[in-house]
């Protein structure tokens, strides 16, 4: 069974999906839907509470800011937005239409395309990473043999703090990202230190060789990103 067919067992449709480059954030299309299109849209989403976060410090989202995106449902048809926010917290898209923010639903809309703050696009899946299915996974790296992703997990964390006799708890959204990769068909956790970053990629020397020779840093995305790709290099070799 090839790697891309493990990818696509848990959604239907995703292989034509990940097989294909990402679009440039600039192709991102306007949010023109249809009347079908926005019931749709509408139909498969809920109001979000305003008040749900009362209390709790920090914010759950990816990006600073609400911004263009795109949702695509299990069909391939996209739904553009024109303002949408990934909650890390919830593991849920969410957008505003004519001011109400509504999250969408998972199950339905399983992939987004969003532009980060610095106007990049990012690609996100719903249910590729194999431990954490009810979640969408961000696809930072699609090789021959090595596929990327990324979870970015929000946890509200609670402290409990005495003072003058008074209980005070004290909540705030605590982000993660978790890194994982599908290599030539096999599912592992990554360690960004560099001899258990190359050890768990399966090129224990040659990585590390190329880690320090390149003076690179596991836990800086880009630098993460070359060493996916020197993996895909060295497995095409095999």
């Amino acid at each position: 069974m090839t790697l891309r067919t493990l990818l696509c067992l848990p959604i239907v449709c995703l292989c034509g999906w990940l097989c294909a480059q990402s679009a440039p954030a600039d192709t991102l299309p306007p949010a023109e839907l249809t009347a079908g299109d926005l019931n749709y849209l509408l139909g498969a989403s809920r109001p979000a509470k305003a008040d749900r976060y009362e209390g709790v410090r920090g914010t759950p989202y990816r990006y600073k800011n609400f911004g263009p995106a795109v949702l695509f449902d299990t069909a391939l048809n996209p739904y553009a937005l024109d303002s949408a926010n990934y909650n890390g917290f919830s593991s849920q898209f969410e957008f505003y239409h004519e001011g109400q923010l509504r999250e969408a639903n998972g199950n339905v809309f399983v992939r987004g395309q969003i532009n980060n703050d610095a106007g990049e696009e990012h690609l996100y899946v719903y249910g590729i990473n194999l431990k954490f299915r009810d979640r969408y996974a961000e696809v930072v790296y699609l090789g021959e043999f090595v596929t990327g992703t990324v979870i970015y997990d929000v946890k509200n964390d609670e402290k409990i703090v005495e003072s003058v006799g008074e209980t005070i708890k004290l909540r705030r959204f605590s982000p993660k990202t978790l890194n994982y990769a599908m290599v030539d068909g096999d599912f592992v956790t990554i360690k960004t230190a560099a001899k258990p970053l190359a050890e768990s990629l399966g090129f224990k020397s040659e990585l590390t060789k190329f880690i320090k020779a390149n003076k690179l840093k596991g836990n800086r995305p880009e630098d993460l990103i070359k060493i996916y790709a020197e993996t895909d290099r060295l497995l095409a070799e095999q």
